[in-house]
């Protein structure tokens, strides 16, 4: 049996249960392309790693009620579990995981992401791909001010030097409509 509570004015508040299936509405598709660019496509881990992360922040629904905080927090969940994971993220798999296949990741896009560490990855999807706020991505990555620029840079720096050491060269990325477009297209197909 679910219980509302009827507030002075006669509207009844939604029930936990069905403001934990709102939250994980909410969050958990484009959580879980987060995961899928972080961990380079492997579906296995990704699905974990997001699971896990709705799976808790479901349960804190009440602290977690601006959407944009709620996501920052679900991200940095993410990531701090991708470096607790038994396999961990930054083994080199011999062929590429399918997961990035599924968002059209073209292979000069993964160089560029597997050149970065967890860490690194994450800055760069949370500030470019998703257009997070400075301090969502201070929370996402746990730091801020000048480490946080640092590393910042520094992801932006390996990524590129990944990007263009891949077949695909920087000039023809530009030609095909530039490496920013081209990373927030894979994200809209993931969230759909």
């Amino acid at each position: 049996m679910t219980v509302t509570l009827a507030d002075p004015e006669g509207a009844t508040s939604p029930s936990p249960e069905a403001l934990r299936a709102a939250f994980r509405d909410l969050h958990g598709t484009r959580l879980h392309g987060f995961a899928l660019l972080l961990t380079l496509g492997d579906p296995v881990l990704a699905a974990s790693l997001a699971g896990k992360a709705i799976a808790d922040g479901s349960l804190r629904v009440g602290e977690l009620r601006h959407p944009e905080r709620a996501a920052a927090w679900l991200r940095a969940h993410v990531v701090r579990g991708i470096g607790r994971a038994p396999h961990g993220i930054d083994r080199r798999p011999r062929r590429p995981p399918t997961g990035l296949a599924t968002l059209s990741v073209e292979p000069a896009v993964r160089a560029g992401l597997a050149r970065v560490d967890r860490l690194e990855r994450a800055v760069l999807i949370a500030a470019i791909v998703e257009r997070f706020d400075r301090r969502d991505v201070a929370t996402i990555v746990g730091r801020d001010g000048p480490r946080l620029e640092t590393l910042m840079r520094r992801a932006r720096e390996a990524y590129v030097d990944g990007f263009a050491s891949a077949e695909t060269s920087v000039d023809e990325a530009r030609a095909t409509g530039g490496l920013i477009r081209r990373i927030q297209d894979i994200v809209e197909r993931a969230v759909r």
